[in-house]
């Protein structure tokens, strides 16, 4: 019996050990992916990026919540594609089609399709495709709306590297948090953070991801000031303060998807993604802090905050 319980205790070392290679090949592939978004941050490739990962989102949360009906999955997901193609191209504007009115007619298509098979869809289904087809893509659609208001906050002093920085920083807050979050976890992780959403998260880990993170966003920014802005100077004490609570709201992000797929009895969203599951799992934390950041920008622009000045 020892040498069972030894054998078992190295297996599941090396499954271990195996698990966070994954993970750390995957994020650097991530990192990759997020580097190319930020190259081609004013071109329409960003748009595509987004408009390709809010449609796999919404698929992967109509699977999650078990909805059977093609007709309702892919009216969600073509609709989610279609969320940041409009913001990005400003169809509606050029269709002279209020955004109101779209909405209400997605909302009408889905109404008659459930009750046109009403054996099939319940309004629970209903209830998220309109979370899959409408809320998740606007939130990563708050991603193209960060990158348009820093060009109009900075005006004829804009510079694309700019809104480099502030997708960054939003990822740095999401992606990053939550790797420290996990590293420190594993290591000095004690209390748990939420036991029933997510046990595995610890209050030592949020801690940790919150330090860090925040030591890596004023990192984030001085690089940017000193090599990548040219004349214009970010605001390195605001980008710390604002980076604290948005660390926290990335962390209640991930705890809220936790809870979905705990509801559900899944583990992740997911698989494309070896190591770290699928679309959602790598953005849900995203889907709060992209309107979040969008909104904190929205507030400063009208109350004339710099958040960057020119030398």
């Amino acid at each position: 019996m020892p040498r069972e319980i030894a054998v078992s205790a190295e297996l599941n070392s090396k499954k271990g050990g195996i698990h966070i290679k994954t993970r750390i090949i995957t994020g650097l592939l991530g990192a990759a992916l997020a580097i190319t978004a930020l190259v081609f941050i004013m071109s329409p490739i960003f748009g595509i990026l987004v408009c390709l990962f809010a449609a796999l989102a919404a698929y992967e949360i109509c699977h999650l919540v078990k909805i059977k009906s093609k007709p309702l999955i892919a009216l969600s997901v073509i609709a989610a594609a279609a969320v940041p193609a409009i913001g990005e191209y400003d169809l509606l504007e050029k269709l002279r089609v209020p955004g109101f009115a779209a909405i209400l007619l997605f909302l009408f298509v889905l109404s008659f399709l459930m009750l046109q098979r009403f054996d099939e869809i319940s309004f629970d289904n209903l209830v998220y495709a309109i979370i899959a087809g409408i809320a998740v893509p606007s939130a990563m659609t708050c991603l193209i709306g960060v990158r348009d208001l820093t060009k109009e906050i900075a005006g004829d002093g804009f510079v694309p590297n700019l809104a480099a920085y502030y997708l960054c920083f939003t990822l740095f807050c999401c992606w990053l948090a939550d790797t420290f979050a996990y590293f420190v976890g594993v290591r000095l992780g004690k209390r748990k953070l939420s036991p029933r959403a997510s046990p595995k998260k610890s209050v030592e880990g949020a801690i940790g991801s919150v330090i860090l993170t925040t030591a890596a966003n004023v990192g984030l920014a001085v690089l940017f000031n000193a090599f990548f802005i040219g004349d214009l100077r970010i605001n390195i004490l605001a980008s710390a303060l604002v980076g604290v609570p948005l660390i926290l709201i990335s962390i209640l992000g991930d705890l809220t998807a936790s809870s979905l797929k705990r509801y559900y009895g899944q583990k992740d969203f997911g698989k494309l993604f070896p190591g770290h599951g699928g679309v959602m799992d790598r953005f849900d934390s995203l889907l709060f802090v992209a309107p979040s950041i969008y909104f904190f920008m929205t507030i400063c622009n009208a109350w004339n905050i710099p958040l960057f000045t020119a030398v």
